[in-house]
């Protein structure tokens, strides 16, 4: 059962249309079934929806954008990419982006990646 979004996700939500909204939902609910254990929080300012994880601190948050979701992984630049999905140049932070109706990334790709920054 997935437990309903933090205060302010509904409304950090508000302002995208109705697809990303639903991606947006849709990948918060696969990060939690695959880890329950991740705790939530609105990022106003990051405009986003980050997860936390209760030994490894903050992992990885989701960011609505106007055409696109991406899932961003605190650390992901060290992270394996065994699939080449990582997109990003910065020192730390590595991302998936997902759009409505595209094949890749898959659910199951979120799942392995969010797997590799919490191991």
């Amino acid at each position: 059962m997935i437990v309903a979004g933090p205060p302010g996700f509904e409304e950090l939500l508000e302002e995208h249309c109705p697809d990303i909204s639903a991606l947006t939902r849709h990948l918060r609910d696969v990060i939690l079934a695959a880890r329950p254990e991740l705790a939530q929080r609105v990022y106003r300012g990051w405009h986003g929806l980050g997860f936390h994880h209760p030994e490894r601190g903050y992992v990885a948050a989701v960011f609505p954008g106007t055409d696109a979701v991406q899932v961003g992984f605190e650390h992901g630049a060290d992270l394996p990419d065994p699939h080449g999905l990582l997109q990003g140049t910065g020192k730390r932070l590595r991302y998936l982006r997902f759009t409505p109706g595209a094949s890749a990334p898959t659910d199951e790709h979120l799942v392995e990646y969010l797997d590799l920054a919490i191991s």
